[in-house]
């Protein structure tokens, strides 16, 4: 399934972006595409750790409790 979207990019990047895709011989839906896969993937990490600080948050433990005084030490 593909989804057809509209954005806005400021002149620049768009140029920079247009002239990639010609130099790898990509559509810029590809180029596009491929961009977002990869900054999501990059990020992935930050998305899970933010998660399991929110987990460990809302779920405190005697553990958690040792280790917070361990590091005000």
């Amino acid at each position: 399934m593909i989804m057809k979207t509209a954005i806005s990019i400021d002149d620049r990047i768009y140029r920079n972006a247009e002239d990639a895709a010609v130099q790898m011989e990509l559509t810029r839906s590809k180029l596009y595409t491929l961009a977002i896969k990869e900054y999501l993937h990059n990020h992935e990490a930050d998305t899970i750790s933010k998660r399991l600080n929110q987990y460990y948050e809302d779920h405190k433990t005697v553990l958690n409790d040792d280790v917070n005084k361990k590091e005000q030490v």
